[in-house]
């Protein structure tokens, strides 16, 4: 993972991170980062994520506001690790 976005990844920094961002590391994570997710997120997590991930058909703004919220989280914390 990119060291800028390891640095920008703690809890409290990463409510604010735009959208575009958290997109772009979602992306990462299911093509590259798939070990982070497994060792990282809950059984359940993982399912969500995968089921947003699908969800979105690729395409970020077709998630709504609460579903990009929870991926938001779930992204974070497969990232911190915690």
């Amino acid at each position: 993972m990119p060291l800028w976005i390891a640095r920008k990844a703690a809890p409290a920094v990463w409510k604010r991170i735009p959208w575009k961002m958290v997109w772009t590391v979602s992306i990462w994570l299911a093509d590259k980062g798939r070990d982070r997710v497994k060792n990282n997120l809950t059984e359940s997590e993982q399912k969500e994520f995968w089921t947003l991930a699908k969800k979105s058909k690729g395409r970020p703004g077709a998630l709504p506001q609460r579903d990009r919220t929870r991926m938001k989280n779930i992204v974070g914390r497969a990232i911190r690790g915690t």
